[in-house]
């Protein structure tokens, strides 16, 4: 994942906050990223159908925005 993020140009990475996102947050940043952790109670509103990742990761970009 680290190689895929060092190829893109600087953006904000938007992520639904978990254990996991705080590590992967704090390296994706090291890179010059822009990292935003959402919380999941901020996210949950946005899931407009059933749970997949496809609609997690269009709620994340809602919720972010």
């Amino acid at each position: 994942m680290p190689a895929f993020f060092e190829e893109l140009l600087l953006c904000v990475v938007a992520m639904e906050a978990c254990g996991g996102t705080h590590y992967w947050g704090r390296e994706i940043g090291k890179l010059g990223h822009e990292v935003r952790l959402i919380p999941p109670a901020y996210v949950k509103p946005f899931v407009k159908r059933q749970k997949n990742d496809m609609a997690d990761a269009e709620a994340i970009c809602e919720a972010a925005a």
